[in-house]
């Protein structure tokens, strides 16, 4: 009997130990995981001039060109202030459009070659939508502040370049996903996924080029994709030290 309890206790401490060992090894896991994925972010960060640099540029303005997928190009103007606050218009001779957002409300304003004007306003998931298909923005320089999950994903090869993936979730409309250059660690694609029930929808963005403009690199050229369509955004110029307040994007 003597030996039975003895036999009992030496695989119990036995087992318990190698439980212990392989939650050790668990948690270290998910450690060095955290730990890397950290390592790789602040890299991404850096290449681009810096968390502070980044976010201290609360307001701009740009222009450039925009190039639809029928071929026709038109300049554009584009505000920005702090986060929902965006405004974008471009026209040619005859005709113009305006998108505005103000927080949670935003329209669509044109005017078409007969002088004829309209106004669509915008909500929610479609608000969204429009905004993502007008702007590019890089969430890894404050996804923490913002209270998003970030995980990553592995690494990819697109074309000839090799790329690390992280994603990006908790959005209220779904999730992102940033394709990392191994070469300069900046990112040079990112997938937008708008996902609301069964309605599901993706817009796609191609960085092509980067400027650098007061100490940090902003997008030269996108490529834009959603449902079939697709636009070039060319940025000829930025103005980091632009300021506007609120009754802009109002009017």
């Amino acid at each position: 009997m003597k030996k039975i309890l003895l036999l009992i206790l030496f695989f119990y401490l036995t087992s318990t130990s190698a439980f212990s060992q392989d939650r050790n090894r668990y948690l270290l896991d998910i450690y060095e995981y955290d730990k890397e994925l950290q390592e790789l972010v602040e890299r991404v960060v850096d290449s681009l001039g810096g968390k502070e640099r980044n976010l201290n540029a609360q307001s701009f303005r740009a222009s450039g060109e925009m190039t639809f997928q029928t071929g026709e190009k038109v300049g554009f103007d584009l505000y920005y202030l702090k986060k929902e606050w965006f405004r974008l218009d471009h026209k040619t001779e005859n005709k113009s459009e305006l998108f505005v957002r103000h927080g949670r409300e935003g329209q669509i304003k044109k005017r078409d070659t007969q002088g004829v004007e309209s106004i669509q306003n915008l909500k929610g998931l479609k608000l969204n939508e429009e905004e993502q298909f007008n702007i590019y923005e890089n969430n890894l320089f404050d996804y923490e502040n913002k209270k998003l999950d970030i995980y990553y994903e592995g690494e990819i090869k697109v074309g000839e370049l090799e790329a690390y993936i992280i994603r990006l979730s908790r959005f209220n409309y779904g999730e992102e996903m940033y394709y990392i250059s191994k070469e300069n660690y900046r990112p040079f694609m990112k997938q937008v996924y708008f996902l609301d029930g069964k309605y599901q929808s993706v817009i796609n963005y191609t960085i092509d080029e980067y400027v650098k403009m007061n100490g940090v690199f902003l997008p030269k050229i996108i490529r834009l994709k959603k449902d079939g369509q697709t636009k070039m955004i060319e940025f000829l110029s930025y103005d980091l030290s632009a300021d506007f307040d609120e009754e802009f994007f109002l009017n």
